[in-house]
């Protein structure tokens, strides 16, 4: 049985149109006369699987070379851009910093960015730079797509019988919550078509092909997430994508094992340390810092540890979490930045996001972005969850700044706050990532 769902008229329009820009912009791409490509992914499930999917077809064509990136760093985006020609494609990343993708594309190499984050504006970027993104025809990436399901459309555009791997689409389509809407639902069907989905009528679940046998794809989302930004510094990124195209653990079962317990003994030993300290709280923030406490894995471990504690006891409903770790100056594939950083990594409890909603407060989309652009740094998110980077030693600045920008510029001013209704409180805004 394939499911369906009915989409409203505008977004499947919207959807039509992102299907047509993505064979446009495969076309361009193959039109390209270098014989090497540029894969730049992100370091969770849904990158890993995207990158994988335009890894196969491209293979054909270009000598393809892969760099995973934990955030869209200026100064790697610099570094990258600044020598050669090849093509570069962003997957899973990269539509918040457009514009400087674009300024840094001295080279007028030609870019394509897919992704389904939202946008910081189109105005000005170079012919070069193509983005293949719902959100340019009005359809919420956040619902109708995920990386790897653009990622598919793309592939399938260069490559026929890409469809075998589909199933990766619907293992990077996990982190969108609820029923397959939009390009996941398609690309669902493709893959139950293909023979390497399965679909459960009465639970309403997928299933898809690894190890030979039909599997959960959120046990898959969660281990390829492990194994690329846990074993970020220890080539994990390269070995999960490997993982993707053979559809298999196959070789690194031993070592996904490692990093499991890597991680869990981390997360033990922050856990007793806050149970023993407590959080830090200022008047909207709780916060606290790990320092080398995750040293060498990837910055997408205090993001997931974030919502790990957002589920204890410790927190407290009416404050934002951000949690903070120190990050190690070097990117694999790119080599030392000469910057020390921090990352940082926001969530939003029920209640604060009840606040949100009812415009009380800003979006940590909002607020974190800007308070890290004031102390040199950047940022990017949703309304409920969102992560930065911010020079070390800015952490107590960046912190109280925050604090300040969480509430409305209006409110601050002495305006009346929104009402919370009941509503608002029992069933706030969904955030998608």
């Amino acid at each position: 049985m394939i499911p369906q769902t009915e989409e409203k008229e505008d977004v499947r329009k919207g959807l039509d149109r992102v299907l047509r820009d993505a064979e446009s912009y495969a076309k361009r791409l193959l039109e390209d006369s270098s014989e090497k490509v540029i894969i730049v992914h992100h370091d969770d499930a849904d990158g890993v699987c995207a990158g994988a999917l335009l890894k196969t077809a491209l293979e054909d064509r270009f000598a393809v070379h892969t760099i995973c990136l934990e955030k869209t760093y200026p100064i790697a985006i610099k570094r990258l851009q600044e020598q050669g020609k090849e093509p570069i494609i962003y997957v899973d990343l990269g539509s918040p910093h457009v514009s400087t993708i674009s300024t840094f594309n001295r080279q007028k190499r030609t870019i394509v960015i897919i992704d389904h984050h939202d946008l910081d504006g189109l105005e000005g970027i170079s012919e070069e730079v193509a983005v293949l993104n719902p959100e340019i025809h009005g359809v919420d990436g956040g619902i109708y797509a995920c990386g790897a399901s653009l990622a598919y459309f793309f592939a399938h555009s260069i490559k026929k019988n890409v469809e075998k791997y589909s199933g990766l689409a619907v293992i990077g389509s996990v982190e969108i919550p609820g029923e397959a809407k939009g390009l996941n639902l398609l690309v669902l069907n493709e893959a139950l078509k293909a023979g390497v989905a399965v679909y459960d009528k009465d639970s309403g679940r997928a299933k898809v092909l690894w190890n030979g046998k039909f599997t959960n794809p959120e046990t898959l989302s969660t281990k390829l997430t492990i194994m690329a930004s846990v074993g970020y510094y220890d080539e994990g990124p390269q070995k999960a994508l490997n993982s993707c195209i053979k559809c298999s653990w196959a070789g690194v079962e031993g070592y996904l094992d490692l990093l499991e317990e890597k991680r869990k003994r981390a997360y033990s030993s922050i856990m007793a340390r806050l149970r023993y300290a407590g959080l830090n709280k200022l008047k909207r923030i709780q916060w606290f810092h790990v320092e080398d406490g995750f040293r060498d894995m990837g910055v997408k471990v205090i993001g997931t540890f974030c919502s790990y504690l957002m589920h204890q006891k410790m927190i407290d409903e009416d404050k934002v979490l951000v949690g903070m770790m120190n990050m190690r100056s070097d990117v694999p594939g790119l080599g030392d930045l000469g910057e020390v950083y921090v990352k940082v990594s926001a969530r939003a409890p029920k209640r604060v996001l009840a606040l949100i909603d009812s415009g009380s407060l800003e979006p940590l989309s909002k607020a974190l972005p800007e308070a890290a652009k004031r102390v040199g740094g950047f940022g990017d998110g949703h309304a409920a969850a969102a992560s930065g980077v911010i020079p070390r030693g800015k952490e107590k600045e960046f912190l109280e700044l925050m604090d300040e920008l969480l509430v409305k510029e209006g409110v601050r001013r002495g305006e009346k706050q929104a009402r919370v209704t009941l509503e608002s409180f029992l069933f706030p805004k969904k955030v998608e990532k």
